[in-house]
């Protein structure tokens, strides 16, 4: 008995240094028990890959609101991912928390604002919309990577992902080696860059159709704010010039006149896409969609400044 006790015990070594790992290390505060790694280094993690990323960010932030709810929102996809709410907290007084996650659909932007309405009365809330993105074929949910956690838990201990986000973070406080780190873009060269910003073009514009779907929900959504008392505005932030001269090349430019025209129905809608200057140079976007941090800083100053935009 002693000997198959022994066995046993020897055997099941390596399932309790996994769960301890995922304990001690837990990677996105989930259990709330150890925080021997620092949030800044567990938030840097999830941002290493462009799969840890969309579903990193999702739970990372749910959990965190969840936790410390916000009452003044910013909603949207990885193009709002940097703007940054302590600089508008400093414009403003007010606190802001930044749901922005890279590689939402809008159906996830409406989940998340579901789940938010569930944990909080919000005063305001922001989507941060954008046309590529605005398609049927765009169709998809990424909020169950924060859902399918809440809803059983015990799968924080039996996906293979919670492990692996684990283990990187280890070996990042171990290496401290910025490769672990950083976002993939950072070690492409310009030509590479050039071939992910056609990648990008062709994934979200080489099919189109109109979403009808989008536009009722976000409907049900206005009449959700409007009978609770909660102010709902649009931003659009810019592309590089590049993404219109295709959509013209492709004949769906006029699509996204429609889809602004549609966000400016729904509230008021800050269009910062009208900025030329900031659109004829490649130089400010990381690809053609995403604007630098510094350009991003810029814009959110442009916005929440005393006498800015929303400030009027």
């Amino acid at each position: 008995m002693n000997k198959y006790l022994l066995k046993g015990l020897i055997f099941s070594i390596p399932l309790l240094l996994y769960v301890l790992i995922i304990i001690v290390v837990d990677p996105y505060n989930f259990l709330n028990i150890s925080h021997v790694i620092s949030n800044d280094d567990k938030f840097r993690v999830i941002q290493r890959t462009d799969e840890s990323s969309p579903r990193g960010n999702i739970l990372w932030k749910t959990v965190e609101f969840k936790r410390k709810p916000v009452k003044n929102l910013i909603i949207g996809d990885s193009q709002g991912r940097d703007i940054n709410t302590d600089l508008i907290g400093e414009l403003t007084g007010e606190e802001y928390y930044n749901f922005c996650f890279p590689g939402a659909s809008f159906n996830t932007m409406f989940e998340t604002f579901w789940f938010a309405v569930e944990h909080v009365k919000p005063e305001k809330v922001y989507f941060q919309v954008a046309f590529m993105n605005y398609n049927t074929h765009r169709e998809y949910d990424l909020f169950h990577f924060a859902q399918d956690y809440f809803d059983r838990p015990w799968e924080y201990f039996t996906t293979k992902e919670i492990f692996i986000d684990s283990f990187m973070n280890l070996v990042w406080v171990i290496s401290r080696n910025p490769k672990v780190i950083s976002r993939s873009y950072e070690f492409l060269n310009q030509q590479e860059l050039q071939l992910l910003a056609q990648f990008r073009l062709d994934l979200f514009f080489k099919k189109y159709e109109y979403p009808q779907n989008y536009n009722r929900e976000f409907k049900r959504i206005k009449a959700y704010c409007e009978a609770h008392g909660i102010e709902l505005e649009f931003i659009i932030l810019p592309v590089y010039m590049g993404v219109d001269e295709h959509l013209k090349s492709v004949g769906l430019f006029d699509e996204k006149l429609r889809f602004k025209a549609d966000m400016q129905s729904l509230g008021k809608t800050y269009d910062l896409d009208r900025l030329s200057e900031i659109k004829a140079e490649r130089a400010n976007f990381i690809d053609y969609f995403h604007p630098q941090p510094v350009i991003m800083d810029s814009l959110v100053t442009m916005l929440w400044a005393r006498g800015g935009l929303i400030g009027e």
